[in-house]
């Protein structure tokens, strides 16, 4: 079978890759957050990075702990959060009343009202940003005042491993603070964000999620937060049209999250770079470039179709997804060094990101 190239216009990569054999299965890609009626709906809170969230040791939380246990320490930290559009689930990130969630569950909405499981009480909270290109967005809490907000630990996505008990915590269909226990099935899969663009690495896990988990914690057996549940592959559907689970969900890496919400914090949006071109693997010897978007900074620096990447600011690249991983950080403005091979021979081109579009080009665009 033929290997469809990645497209990367920007520094994410949107692939048909990974999808084709789901396609044809039948199954397909969705997000989470539950359509339902406000009445059979909830909000999340969440807390920003300016304020440290909660150490496992100062919230008493030892290794090996038990399902019940990381349940326990946890769930006061997760919250419903109901839009004029639907439900989905947010991680509390600090004491101030900072909450992050997923773009799509407060894409459109107007009005954020967010309700914890330890009261029957509605907090109404503010937009404080969104990142559609990675699914993100941080609310607000209009007011902490009688609240005692209890932040997650945020872990280290990079040590999750094949085989890792996690649990997913959220509020599916509306039942509040439900909680399933899994284990990563997958890493490095790809999500599409609201925008077009590709989420990479992301994780893959047979742990029960549904319509209305999105923005929710996936969480190892710590009770560390190590990703933000988004996505699931289905192959049936409610009568809303909303996705069910198959045991193929879907979370976004929490270290993406922590490298993009002091910029949501700060600034409301996300800067991500520009790159222009698209790519395919080719045996774990490089990414090849499959085509150049017209006027975008690779054309400008003179990178061709047929060009293989082999090095990124001098990180060897084995794949398409090293090219991801190693810009996936970077704004607009900045500075990449690619090492390339063309023909016979290799050359260093330094290409200047430019700002990512607000939506990825479609198909008639591409070259």
């Amino acid at each position: 079978m033929t290997r469809k190239p990645h497209r990367l216009f920007s520094l994410r990569l949107s692939t048909f890759v990974a999808l084709l054999a789901i396609a044809a299965l039948g199954v397909g890609i969705v997000a989470l957050r539950d359509g339902g009626s406000a009445s059979n709906t909830d909000t999340d809170a969440t807390a920003s990075l300016n304020t440290p969230a909660a150490t496992p040791a100062a919230r008493n939380i030892s290794t090996n702990q038990t399902p019940e246990q990381v349940y326990s320490n946890t769930h006061t930290g997760v919250v419903k959060i109901t839009t004029d559009s639907g439900l989905g689930t947010g991680i509390v990130l600090d004491t101030s009343g900072n909450i992050l969630t997923n773009d799509h569950v407060v894409e459109g909405a107007n009005r954020f009202n967010v309700s914890f499981d330890s009261s029957n009480q509605t907090h109404s909270a503010k937009l404080v940003g969104t990142d559609p290109s990675d699914d993100l967005a941080v609310i607000k809490l209009d007011s902490t005042s009688g609240l005692n907000l209890t932040p997650l630990n945020l872990g280290d996505s990079d040590t999750v491993n094949v085989g890792d008990t996690v649990y997913a915590l959220g509020n599916p269909f509306g039942y509040t603070n439900s909680f399933s226990e899994g284990i990563v099935s997958g890493l490095n899969r790809t999500m599409t964000a609201p925008n077009g663009f590709t989420i990479g690495h992301s994780i893959q896990t047979d742990a029960a999620i549904n319509p209305g988990n999105s923005g929710g914690p996936l969480l190892n057996a710590n009770g560390d937060v190590v990703g933000i549940n988004a996505q699931i592959a289905s192959n049936g559907s409610t009568a809303g049209g909303e996705g069910q689970n198959n045991g193929v969900g879907f979370a976004i890496p929490i270290n993406t999250a922590k490298d993009v919400i002091p910029q949501i914090e700060k600034t409301g949006h996300v800067s991500h770079g520009y790159l222009g071109i698209a790519t395919a693997d080719i045996n774990g010897e490089g990414a090849k470039v499959a085509a150049v978007q017209a006027n975008s900074p690779a054309q400008q620096a003179g990178i061709q179709q047929g060009d293989v990447i082999k090095t990124v600011d001098g990180k060897a690249v084995t794949s398409s997804e090293d090219v991801v991983s190693a810009i996936s950080s970077k704004s607009s403005g900045t500075k990449i060094t690619l090492g390339l091979q063309r023909g016979g021979s290799t050359k260093d081109v330094t290409v200047t990101l430019a700002q990512q579009p607000s939506q990825a080009p479609t198909q008639s665009q591409q070259p």
